[in-house]
This record gives C-alpha cells, structure tokens and sequence, in this order.
C-alpha cells in the first residue's frame, strides 16, 4: 500500500519526524524515571526525595505514550486508502504486547515486590494499550473522531463512576475491578495501568491524530499551532485543577475530602486522575505542536533526528530499558554520587546506540526490498 507523503515529513515512510521525536522524547521520560526508581529510590533518605522531584517532569511519560500512540492511530487510519491491512498488523501487535511483551517485561519485576505471585498481579502499560490496539482499529472505522473522543471521555468518567462507587468483596470481582477501571487502594494487583480510562485517553489521542492526517497534508504548521493552542488550554485546565487541589488542602476537609483530592491531584496516576492527565497530556500535545513547527522552519534538526530514532522503535526501547534499569542497574546496588546525571547520560546513549543500529539493520532491509529486479543487493555476489 503506497502512503501519501506530507509536506515537511522526513522520516521513513512518509512520517512526520516530529512526531517520531515527540514519542522519542516521552520514551526518554520513561529511561528518567526508571533510572530514578533503580538507582535512587533504593538509596533513601535525600536520594529517595530527589526520586519524588524527579517525578514532577517524568509523569508526562504515560499520558504522552498513551496520546501520542493514539495519535498514530488516527493518523494511519486518515492516511489510509485501505485500512484492512493496517488493522492486522495493529492488532497482532496488540496481541505481540500482550503476551509475548508482558513475559519479557514483568520478569525484570522480581527484585522489587516480596509477594507472592508477582507475576500475575503487574499489569503494566504495554498490556493496557494492547488492549487499546485490539479495540482502537475496530472503532476508528465505526467513529469519526469527534464521536471517538466523545466515547473516550464518557470511558474516563465511567471508570471513575465506578472505581469510587463499586467496593465489590469476592477476590474475582475485585481483580477484574482494579484491571478495567482502577482503585486507588489495590488488594489484588501491585501495579497496575487500568484498562478504561486509558483506552479512553487513546480513543481522545486518535481524533488528534485524524487532524494531522487530513488537515495536516496542506497546512503542517496550522496543525502544529492548533495542537499548541489545544494542549496549552487543556493543560491549563488541569494546571487549574490543581490550584483547587491546593486551596481544599488548606481551607475545607469535609465530606468527600479524598475523593476531591484524588480528582485533583497532579499526582493521581494510579488510577489516572483528571488533573493529572489534562496537565501533563495537554503539556505533551503543545509540545508535539512547538516539535512540528520547529520541523518545519528547520530548527532542532539533530534533537529531531536523534530523538526519533527513539521513538521509531519505542516498543524496543521500551523493553530495553526495564533490563538495563531494572535488572542490570538496579542489581548493581552503585553509591550515590551527585554525578547522577552523567550516569544516566551514559546509560542512555548505550541504549540509543542499541537502537540507532537497529534502525540502520531495518533501513537496509528496507532498501533491499525496493531495489528493482536485476540489481544485486551490496556485498551479493
């Protein structure tokens, strides 16, 4: 299937850059926050507090994978003239994190909880948006995107209608509770991305990306502004959410106080709360938006190119990363040093490296296969 290319687009297959770099710069938020988990967070003391600043800029890592993977999405499906083939492979993909995905990542879990079961009671995220990938293919071409950013802001209010209203008793009802929609409190699960509300953050990601895909094959810099406009008063939103958060705090602590807290905490991850989500998604869209006009006027070109080459392989970097931070670096047990950012520098870079020749491997096949009939490929004989 032949794709249209966009006007500014540079990366392979037609794809904006920006965009590519965008999910490179959130799976580098992903790289910060585990190395904060392994390699400060067991230190204690100051080193823990430093863990919990860090926090403060990494949580836009998981609503800008979610929105930025929903975006694709929406975009694929825009660009498409025959989606049948597209949806196939998204969904095996989908089916790839889910079972294949999660027994690579969930192993490198053991040397953190002492509980039993371990294994079956972490779902992280790439199981969560294998779901998303098994659903989102199917509703994209059932719903515009309006209707699908509808549905996906009614899935958020749902699951959380029923994660405040729901305490079910028996083991089963209480999994499939804190799986689907979230508790603030797990019983069964130790970690856990809930299902609904973050399928709804896809669902709203796939109507960004349905702009990109047709308005943005004329006019890539007015997409960008829009998203910049739309992130910044969504994030804004939330940015109000927390001044309320702030002032119930200090002044009111009556009925309903913990819920309201929860509502509005920037902090409310587990499960996604309103606050935390319109500030840092509504963050990670503008940002998306500053990307795609920089791509355009040819500015940050060697950021662009090297932070794509992240985001092009972000489920390999993905994996990649929980073994060298939570396997390898935090089995290393190192002393603190306030020279912490150059380790993760390093660590960094050998895994960018790791993926640039992954990506140099997959742009020569590439070539290979578009090499026309009677041309060797380089080094044949």
């Amino acid at each position: 299937m032949q794709r249209e290319q966009m006007p500014g687009a540079r990366s392979a297959s037609g794809r904006l850059e920006a965009v590519d770099a965008m999910r490179g710069t959130v799976m580098l938020l992903v790289f910060l926050s585990h190395f904060a988990d392994a390699y400060l967070y067991p230190l204690g003391g100051e080193a823990a507090h430093l863990r919990e600043r860090i926090n403060l800029l990494t949580r836009m890592a998981t609503p800008g994978f979610m929105v930025i993977s929903g975006l694709m999405l929406g975009l694929l499906y825009a660009r498409s003239r025959d989606f049948g083939p597209l949806r196939t492979r998204l969904q095996r993909r989908g089916l790839f994190l889910l079972t294949v995905g999660h027994l690579l990542i969930v192993p490198t879990y053991r040397f953190w909880p002492d509980e039993p079961l371990y294994l079956l009671r972490t779902l992280v995220v790439t199981d969560t948006l294998g779901v998303a990938l098994l659903v989102g293919p199917w509703v994209v071409t059932r719903l515009n995107g309006r209707a699908r950013a509808a549905l996906g802001l009614g899935l958020f209010v749902l699951s959380w209608t029923v994660s405040l209203c729901w305490w079910p008793e028996s083991a089963v009802a209480r999994t499939l509770k804190e799986v689907f929609f979230g508790q603030r409190e797990l019983s069964v699960l130790l970690s856990g991305f809930p299902v609904v509300p973050w399928l709804g953050v896809y669902l709203v990601g796939s109507l960004f990306g349905e702009w990109l895909g047709t308005w943005g094959r004329a006019d890539v810099k007015g997409v960008g502004r829009r998203f910049e406009l739309v992130g910044l008063g969504i994030a804004m939103g939330g940015a109000g959410l927390v001044v309320l958060h702030i002032a119930v705090h200090h002044l009111w602590h009556g009925a309903g106080f913990d819920t309201l807290m929860a509502l509005t905490s920037q902090a409310q991850k587990y499960p996604p709360g309103p606050a935390y989500l319109a500030l840092y998604g509504g963050t990670v869209l503008a940002l998306l938006g500053l990307l795609m006009r920089a791509e355009q006027a040819g500015y940050l070109s060697h950021y662009l190119k090297a932070a794509s080459v992240i985001g092009r392989h972000s489920l390999l970097a993905f994996v990649l990363q929980f073994y060298v931070y939570y396997a390898g670096l935090y089995l290393l047990r190192l002393h603190y040093t306030p020279l912490w950012p150059l380790l993760f520098v390093f660590t960094a870079g050998l895994q960018w490296c790791a993926l640039y020749a992954w990506d140099l491997r997959g742009r020569a096949r590439e070539a290979s296969v578009r090499l026309p009939a009677g041309v060797p490929v380089s080094g044949a004989r």
